[in-house]
């Protein structure tokens, strides 16, 4: 007897625009870089402020709108129950910087708010990398995030594991994510929810992700509106997750929101998995 053929998997070319060598030659402070230090708390109260060649050695508070930090190292200290950077008004630009914690802990987050954009950032040891709350207004590119904190006991999940991911949504709308490369989260290297508000208009595009039960973790709420402009597109994908073969996760309605997602190793199709409802 002959064997009926198969059919074999799809194959797709990746994308020209390819966030695979996204690293720290491409991100952050640029080499050589004279960098002047801050010690605290660095308040930021006037629109348009420009924060140039600093290391800041604690956090800064943005409340001032169209500020610029750019070739500025902001290393955490101490726990904070906040972001190294929390973006408190409008208009804030991150470009070639670096977010870390030397202070191990579980508190503390990598930048958080809305109206902010990232762009050759890279951001570690913390708990989440970038966490969206209120209006959202947030595009993050050509960035890297990596290298978590992760507890198997932790005490802000009553001993149980960190929920930590690269990006977490909690609500915002005109949200980009695209040409970045996250890996190291727990929890998912993109996680998206509105236990804080809708969610709307949110781009996911031509990513490198891993790691992460899923990667990208799409979870409405069953009571919740209906996450509306969703795209995930083009990204690809390394195959760490911790359950095999989920890049993306999501209700079975939103099936057709993920168009073109691949595997980077072999270039196979990887279509998102049913999350139910």
């Amino acid at each position: 007897m002959t064997a009926s053929p198969t059919t074999p998997a799809p194959v797709i070319k990746p994308p020209k625009t390819n966030p695979t060598q996204t690293s720290s030659k491409t991100t952050g402070v640029p080499s050589g870089t004279k960098l002047t230090r801050y010690d605290g708390e660095l308040v930021v109260t006037q629109a348009g402020k420009i924060i140039d060649s600093l290391e800041v050695r604690g956090s800064i508070s943005v409340r001032a709108p169209n500020v610029v930090i750019k070739n500025t190292r902001v290393v955490g200290v101490k726990a904070l129950k906040t972001g190294l950077i929390a973006s408190r008004s409008t208009g804030l630009r991150v470009k070639n910087s670096e977010i870390y914690s030397t202070y191990r802990n579980p508190d503390t987050n990598g930048i958080m708010g809305s109206n902010f954009s990232l762009e050759g950032v890279e951001i570690r040891d913390v708990v989440d990398q970038v966490h969206i709350h209120g209006a959202g207004n947030v595009v993050i590119e050509d960035s890297w995030l990596h290298s978590n904190v992760h507890y198997a006991n932790d005490p802000n999940w009553n001993g149980g594991p960190s929920h930590d991911d690269n990006v977490q949504i909690v609500s915002g709308s005109n949200i980009t994510i695209s040409g970045s490369r996250m890996s190291g989260a727990h929890n998912a290297a993109i996680m998206i929810t509105q236990d804080a508000g809708n969610v709307s208009n949110l781009r996911i595009e031509k990513n490198r992700l891993g790691n992460g039960g899923c990667s990208i973790n799409i979870s409405p709420g069953k009571n919740k509106p209906a996450i509306s402009g969703l795209k995930v597109a083009k990204n690809g994908f390394d195959a760490t997750q911790r359950v095999r073969g989920c890049a993306v996760i999501g209700p079975r309605a939103y099936a057709g929101t993920a168009q073109g997602n691949y595997w980077l190793a072999t270039g196979v199709l990887a279509p998102m998995s049913d999350g139910g409802y």
